[in-house]
């Protein structure tokens, strides 16, 4: 007797990474001056933020990075103008999660000069240890499933004959985060107060969800 089932798999687990997803923004008149001033803010970023941290340059990966020109669609003309030239550069930092370092990093990106947008996601280390773990909760429940459809119709489940799924490519990561603007606010909200107290402020009122793993098993099973 064939048996084919679905099982279910999943886990939800707390975030032990965070990452900082970093954007530089610069607009100018011409091309050399906003590369100039792009990679200033970003060596400013680097030198009073990031490096006193902990952290190196090389740990801020850049994903994207791009100087162009600028034109704005002039509705009377019918034509693009152009408006100037601007900088953008993308990047990303992981660190091991900690509230503290979290906090003090928000704190301090909101007080540089021309502050860069940021995001912070909330993730997991080891992928695929925890992949593992729920593909075999859901072998686990496709098993249970088979031996309750066996016993039903008097036979004995034997064993597995067939597995099949359908990676779930997911990144991870929490639901939760935390953009520049909410830090922005917490910091404006106690402009007057000391630097650990804002940075306590930060650090207490958010805690990010936990991240939901889940993965399904199509599964062929044998019973006599």
């Amino acid at each position: 007797m064939d048996i084919i089932v679905k099982g279910n798999g999943k886990k939800f687990i707390s975030p032990d990474e965070i990452v900082l997803n970093i954007t530089f923004t610069t607009k100018t008149e011409s091309y050399d001056e906003a590369l100039a001033k792009g990679t200033e803010n970003v060596k400013r970023v680097l030198e009073e933020v990031l490096i006193p941290n902990g952290f190196s340059a090389n740990d801020l990966k850049t994903r994207n990075f791009v100087v162009k020109k600028e034109t704005k669609y002039n509705e009377r003309s019918r034509e693009y103008e152009f408006v100037g030239y601007s900088f953008n550069q993308y990047g990303s930092l992981k660190f091991d999660y900690s509230k503290e370092k979290l906090s003090k990093l928000m704190y301090e990106l909101a007080q540089v000069k021309n502050p860069p947008m940021y995001y912070f996601n909330f993730g997991i280390k080891d992928k695929d240890s925890s992949r593992n773990e729920v593909l075999k909760a859901a072998f686990d429940d496709a098993k249970e499933q088979a031996n309750g459809i066996a016993q039903a119709a008097g036979k004995t489940l034997k064993q597995c004959v067939k597995v099949d799924f359908q990676p779930f490519d997911q990144g991870y990561i929490s639901k939760s985060g935390i953009d520049g603007a909410f830090g922005n606010v917490l910091e404006r909200r106690v402009e007057t107060a000391y630097s650990s107290d804002v940075r306590e402020n930060i650090s207490s009122t958010f805690t990010p969800e936990d991240v939901e793993i889940e993965e399904t098993l199509y599964c062929l099973w044998i019973a006599e």
